[in-house]
């Protein structure tokens, strides 16, 4: 598995969901083109909930993708909490939960790209204390 080759944050998840969205269009375009389903993580899934919470489909449709192939749930906080606590700690409040497990997922994932609107953290952000993360961003 440490061959996955997408890692998915929330704002593409968001903008997919949501058609008022400035980047919807791109989200499900570039989703469309995926060859396979992205991994994701519970962190990810509650920031899309909070976001899309005037939306119960939304939220209803986000929360089936898992079961239904299109998102890959590692429920990675169990696993490796101290490692994403100490990315927390090191980044301060530029980083949040969600944040944190998606670069511990790619140094777990070392090719993995990760699908993202928020350029501006992620390419602050590294793998490994010093490998900057591949991104996919509009």
């Amino acid at each position: 598995m440490n061959s996955a080759k997408y890692l998915m944050d929330s704002g593409p998840l968001i903008a997919a969901l949501n058609r008022r969205d400035l980047h919807h269009e791109w989200a499900v375009g570039m989703m469309a083109k995926l060859e396979e389903a992205p991994i994701t993580c519970e962190a990810v899934i509650t920031e899309v909930c909070w976001h899309l919470r005037r939306s119960t489909a939304a939220v209803a449709r986000v929360l089936t993708m898992p079961m239904q192939g299109d998102l890959i749930l590692n429920a990675i906080i169990g696993t490796d909490g101290p490692l994403i606590a100490a990315r927390i700690t090191k980044y301060g409040e530029s980083m949040d939960l969600a944040d944190a497990c998606l670069v511990r997922m790619a140094e777990i994932y070392p090719r993995a790209k990760i699908i993202t609107i928020d350029r501006e953290h992620f390419t602050v952000y590294r793998r490994n204390r010093n490998h900057a993360l591949a991104l996919i961003c509009p």
